[in-house]
């Protein structure tokens, strides 16, 4: 089996990009450059055009509103950046007491006017605690775009993938058809020769048919599998006429164990540590609350009735502060002791998929190599010797048209069988966040970021 060659993804302006387009561009599809094409190019001119994988990744980056929504989220992290850097809030308090009652306290004659500053002292750090949850939610929301990004670029890989199958197919259709109008023409030059029965022109012209209706079915997958992936970038018809790539060609994945070995680099497990880091900031937060405030109010007296003025001061404390937290600790402890065994739950989980998806990949593999080495090649040799054999009578129509199904049906088992290699390879990517293959180029730019 031969190697394909590295995808070589350009240096994108943003970094993020730049990480992106690093994890993914190790899928193993060998996609050969592309010619600069622009970006406003006409339908016209688009239908007659090629698409590379990176520039579906691109323009799935660039038009994609799950990723949009991050944008937001984070701009909502900012506003509470600002709330929690606040400080208590100054107020000021004007009071009138003795006025307008009866007797000796009529009118304003022994009025009191007393006006006021008063705000709260916290105690605890409880601004920096605060500072520090929306500073981990940050980095957590970091982790959870690249998470989605990853999801986002391995779909749209994984449709890529299907057009480039499905491109196969098509082809194998159209030899199909060829094969089936040729054995048509044999059969009734030996027919009008009278060396054969009509019953096997009959034959063939139902085969013709048959494999015509696959040939269109094919056509119309192949429209419906590029109408998918150009879905990705928010497009409803494919602006494109086909993707490059060479389906029958693998570069040497990482086993099992090498990508294990890697799993607490992975963002599904680093996503935990950010949420174990939010919940200990937010207990942090708790705790600090059980430390009271110390709420103050001064100001100055206008007494009328003696006509003299005087400073007034007061300090509140509140009772029971720490017992009356309590709850609220023992929520939040509790919750920051559970992530733990979440992280240890969702490993045992990745391990068990990522054994699945390289199992399967490896066994299509194998059925790749085998049917390309051995069995294909086996049965072109044995359709050359069933039609020159019917031709010279020494073979019968059904020994030729069985050799010649065979070929056809082992042809499309083989690329199937290269399809899932690449699927399953797309799946241990958007699983892992990290090049899966050796020998790719993106491993030293992923270490670069």
């Amino acid at each position: 089996m031969s190697s394909s060659r590295p995808l070589g993804i350009k240096k994108a302006s943003s970094a993020y990009l730049k990480l992106i387009s690093a994890a993914l561009v190790t899928m193993s599809i060998s996609v050969q450059s592309a010619n600069a094409q622009k970006s406003s190019i006409t339908l016209e001119n688009a239908q007659k055009s090629s698409i590379t994988l990176e520039d579906a990744l691109k323009r799935t980056l660039s038009n994609n509103p799950d990723l949009v929504v991050f944008e937001f989220k984070s701009s909502a992290l900012d506003g509470e950046s600002k709330m929690a850097s606040l400080r208590p809030e100054m107020s000021v308090g004007v009071e009138v007491e003795n006025v307008l009652g009866t007797g000796e306290v009529s009118g304003i004659k022994d009025a009191e006017l007393t006006l006021t500053l008063s705000s709260v002292i916290e105690l605890g750090d409880k601004v920096s605690g605060r500072m520090n949850v929306v500073s981990s939610k940050k980095a957590q929301l970091l982790t959870q775009r690249r998470i989605r990004t990853l999801d986002i670029l391995g779909e749209t890989t994984r449709r890529y993938i299907n057009v480039i199958v499905q491109q196969a197919l098509h082809k194998t259709e159209q030899r199909a058809e060829m094969l089936a109008r040729t054995m048509l023409q044999t059969v009734s030059t030996r027919v009008e020769a009278g060396a054969s029965s009509p019953l096997e022109k009959k034959r063939a012209e139902s085969a013709l048919s048959q494999a015509r209706l696959s040939l269109l079915i094919s056509e119309q997958k192949l429209n419906e599998y590029k109408r998918d992936l150009a879905i990705m970038w928010g497009d409803t018809n494919a602006a494109f006429a086909e993707v490059e790539g060479t389906l029958l060609s693998f570069p040497n994945s990482l086993s099992l164990e090498q990508v294990l070995s890697q799993l607490q680099s992975n963002p599904h497990v680093l996503l935990y540590a950010d949420n174990y880091r939010v919940q200990e900031a937010r207990l942090r937060v708790v705790q600090a609350s059980q430390q009271f405030d110390i709420a103050w109010e001064a100001g100055i007296r206008r007494m009328q009735g003696i006509d003299d003025t005087a400073l007034v001061a007061s300090i509140s404390v509140p009772l029971n502060t720490k017992q009356r937290n309590l709850g609220e600790y023992e929520q939040q402890r509790a919750l920051l002791d559970s992530i733990d065994y979440q992280k240890q739950a969702k490993i045992r989980e990745l391990t068990r998929q990522l054994n699945q998806v390289i199992s399967a990949k490896d066994q299509a593999l194998l059925t790749v190599t085998t049917l390309q080495d051995n069995v294909v090649p086996t049965l072109e040799s044995a359709l050359k010797l069933a039609r020159d054999g019917y031709e010279s009578g020494r073979y019968n129509y059904i020994e030729w048209v069985t050799t010649q199904q065979q070929l056809i049906d082992m042809q499309r088992t083989m690329i199937k069988a290269a399809g899932l290699v690449h699927l399953r390879s797309a799946d241990l990517e958007a699983l892992t966040g990290i090049p899966v293959f050796s020998d790719s180029p993106s491993t030293s730019a992923q270490s670069s970021q």
